[in-house]
């Protein structure tokens, strides 16, 4: 009777104890790419390189593997800088304009789909992505003015342009015509095309004025009358110059 008895003890204890060893091979943590932090950031695209810097990912973060992932604004991977120094180094001014995303992704091995060209909302396996960081890119374009150039006499009459057009390719959050001297001087700032066909340049007297058109970004220093359209500051684009010449 004892024998059996301890025979039977034996028995379920080696049984409780391969459960309980499968069962802690069974466990594994599940990634947690956790909260990124930085940003956002907003650059002019001018071909000065442009690196984004201050980006930390969270020091809880938990899997296996990790890499950073830059993707369009619709989830299209465009880069996998595989730490924060990679990261750093990416210079966004050659992408052009438009809005990057950043991510951190903690994963386990298998991933799928972690692939430039691919789209991060198709990733397949076991991971995590963080919030992501947003990456802007102005370019502003003044394009190309079409119409004149312009030829009048000074006679007491008023002198206006007309036929001016725009190419349809301009980009850019803000704009306004603008209307200098041959040297850049700046005369006047009409808002629309309305208003630089409102102009009557026999006023101005004779010489050279020209027309520009200007798109451009908040913060843009130096589009004030009397100041010099070279000495223009910020992010801005502008067009080619029609001529008016005031005999």
């Amino acid at each position: 009777m004892f024998s059996k008895s301890f025979f039977l003890t034996a028995l379920f204890s080696v049984i409780v104890l391969s459960c309980s060893n499968d069962d802690d091979n069974m466990v594994a943590v599940m990634p947690d790419a956790g909260t990124l932090s930085g940003g956002p950031f907003t650059f002019c695209i001018d071909g000065q390189p442009d690196n984004v810097n201050g980006i930390s990912s969270d020091p809880n973060a938990e899997g296996s593997n990790s890499t950073f992932v830059i993707t369009d604004d619709s989830g299209n991977i465009l880069g996998l800088p595989p730490n924060v120094l990679a990261l750093e180094g990416v210079d966004f001014d050659g992408a052009g304009g438009g809005t990057c995303l950043i991510w951190y992704l903690r994963y386990e091995e298998g991933l799928q789909g972690a692939e430039v060209g691919m789209n991060a909302n198709d990733l397949q396996g076991v991971f995590d992505l963080s919030n992501s960081i947003e990456v802007v890119r102005n370019a502003p374009d003044g394009g190309q003015i079409l119409g004149g150039p312009f030829t009048f006499t000074i006679d007491g009459n008023p002198d206006n342009v007309s036929g001016i057009s725009l190419d349809g390719n301009q980009a850019g959050s803000n704009s306004t015509w603008v209307i200098t001297d041959d040297t850049g001087n700046i005369l006047g700032l009409p808002p629309t095309l309305a208003d630089v066909e409102g102009v009557d340049f026999d006023g101005a007297g004779p010489g050279v004025c020209l027309i520009w058109y200007l798109r451009f970004e908040d913060g843009l220093q130096g589009a004030e009358i009397g100041m010099n359209a070279n000495n223009l500051s910020g992010c801005f684009s502008l067009s080619n110059s029609i001529s008016v010449t005031r005999n």
